[in-house]
């Protein structure tokens, strides 16, 4: 118990306040038994390039699976009231913008609350999109 006491000591003292944010045993991967180092290659604990997740993450498997977030929205011409129908591609991982060629790490992050990119210019809770994990 003293241990535990001495460790939350040190780390206030270098300005961590939350242990499980800071500590990379608490990541996503490492919870299912994946190693730092199958994702960081080098020295450095830089975020991990787009190139190295697909190594495991199969990118048209996850376009696929995300792709019930298009949806078909209706627009009204306010001065012909002609209603024309508009698929909205807001699949995050085959994207209107970015295709397939986002960066994982814009929204994905490993130790720390992932974030919804695309939240940056739309107002994604209107389209029902919620962060990711």
């Amino acid at each position: 118990m003293k241990k535990i006491f001495l460790a939350a000591a040190v780390l206030m003292s270098f300005g961590v306040t939350s242990v499980s944010a800071q500590m990379p045993s608490m990541s996503k991967h490492s919870a299912r038994g994946v190693q730092c180092t199958v994702c960081h290659q080098g020295k450095e604990f830089k975020p991990v390039p787009t190139s190295q997740c697909v190594t495991c993450h199969n990118q048209d498997a996850l376009a696929s699976k995300t792709d019930r977030l298009n949806f078909i929205s209706k627009m009204k011409n306010p001065k012909t009231g002609e209603v024309k129908e508009h698929k909205a591609l807001i699949n995050p991982h085959h994207s209107y913008h970015f295709g397939k060629t986002e960066d994982c790490s814009d929204c994905h992050r490993e130790h720390r609350a992932s974030v919804n990119d695309c939240g940056t210019c739309h107002d994604v809770k209107a389209w029902g999109m919620k962060d990711p994990k």
